[in-house]
């Protein structure tokens, strides 16, 4: 899904959702001229809003739209999602879109993955340091869910959002951390029935201090 298909969405879900249908008070939300019917267009697909006009209704959203100085057609965007990945533990598992990220097109597909099945995620804690610190950016493949033994997942133990290495155990599996002051985690017994992997990390954001 690119950008275009992505705003197409999110534009009817804020009609049917925030304004039950109604058009004309969507379009007034958004700064748009009512009776010129540019919303309805928009989301039929019968027009695509160009880059200027669509920062602006990103802008009314609270969304952040990072824009490669290159030319569109070479790159694909991802949704970064407010929910915080604890390298260690977290309850922070809000799914609230804030901004879409461009990554190369080319890039994405050597790699076997699509924006429309991958989000951004930060990172908060510090059992995955020194590989991935507190505020680092992860892309998560969510797709990419069967488990490896040493790859790195986004999982959901119990009510908990982790990002760790997992691996096959006798009885279930293990959670590994990077910082060996952690120590494994056993995934056993009734822990099974909820364990989620919502998806593998294949490339990181560096926050430098």
């Amino acid at each position: 899904m690119n950008v275009t298909e992505q705003t197409k969405t999110m534009l009817k879900s804020l009609v049917d959702e925030r304004f039950q249908g109604n058009m004309r008070q969507a379009s007034q939300f958004l700064g748009l001229d009512p009776s010129s019917g540019i919303l309805r267009k928009w989301i039929t697909g019968e027009r695509s809003p160009s880059l200027a006009t669509i920062s602006h209704v990103y802008e009314k959203l609270g969304i952040t739209l990072n824009i490669p100085e290159k030319t569109l057609i070479d790159f694909e965007f991802v949704q970064k999602h407010d929910a915080k990945a604890g390298a260690g533990a977290s309850l922070e598992t809000t799914d609230n879109v804030v901004g879409f990220y461009a990554f190369r097109r080319d890039w994405l597909t050597s790699q076997r993955i699509f924006a429309a099945h991958a989000v951004l995620l930060d990172v908060i804690g510090d059992s995955m340091e020194p590989l991935f610190k507190e505020g680092d950016t992860l892309l998560i493949d969510k797709q990419d869910k069967t488990i490896r033994d040493g790859k790195i997942y986004i999982v959901t133990l119990g009510e908990e959002l982790r990002v760790k290495r997992v691996f096959h155990g006798i009885n279930g599996l293990i959670l590994r951390s990077e910082n060996k002051i952690y120590p494994d985690v056993s995934v056993t017994g009734p822990d099974l029935e909820t364990f989620v992997v919502h998806g593998r990390v294949r490339w990181c954001g560096k926050v430098i201090c």
